[in-house]
């Protein structure tokens, strides 16, 4: 898949396609997002083959996190509903987002991002891709569902207009509840 790159600093004139969190239809751009609004840029683009590895290496930063590892991560890339993105700067990649497109919903299976690049918009990012991936494939409903203990997440998927459903109990390692969150996302007509 070819993708249109757009950059997007702070003050710049140019917004063409610029990701916009604050939008309430969560509307995301191509490309690349400023880190830190100075210096470093982060790309969103397809995960690949080759990135199996480093994707693995980031789920195993997080403690206690349920890991696909190597061999789960590339079962996704044979489903042909199932989509990979990853978020890379200068080469390394930060972290990723699975999701799987099933009409009229979307499913976000799991989002990581490394420890190193934590609360600098990469998952942000990765979130508002997931939305646009809504909007193209007319897709008005994303679900999920989060450990009710990862105040971060809920935080962040509250962000971008998540509401909570429902709730698993003992989802986890049958010991914690998953909270089940929802956004409908707005269509561009």
């Amino acid at each position: 898949m070819n993708w249109e790159i757009s950059r997007t600093r702070r003050g710049a004139s140019h917004r063409r396609n610029s990701w916009n969190a604050g939008k309430s239809d969560c509307a995301a751009g191509f490309g690349l997002y400023d880190l830190n609004f100075e210096t470093c840029f982060m790309m969103i683009r397809r995960a690949r083959k080759e990135d199996l590895p480093a994707l693995a290496a980031i789920e195993t930063e997080h403690s206690g996190y349920p890991a696909w590892g190597e061999h789960g991560l590339a079962a996704e890339f044979e489903k042909k509903f199932s989509v990979t993105l990853a978020a890379e700067s200068e080469g390394v990649l930060l972290g990723f987002i699975n999701f799987w497109v099933l009409k009229p919903q979307i499913q976000l299976n799991s989002i990581v991002i490394s420890v190193k690049a934590l609360r600098r918009g990469a998952a942000s990012a990765l979130i508002g891709k997931l939305c646009e991936y809504a909007k193209k494939n007319v897709c008005p409903e994303v679900d999920l569902e989060v450990n009710e203990h990862n105040a971060p997440a809920i935080a962040l998927y509250r962000k971008f207009g998540f509401e909570v459903v429902g709730r698993r109990a003992k989802f986890y390692n049958n010991l914690e509840a998953a909270i089940l969150m929802r956004k409908m996302v707005l269509s561009d007509g």
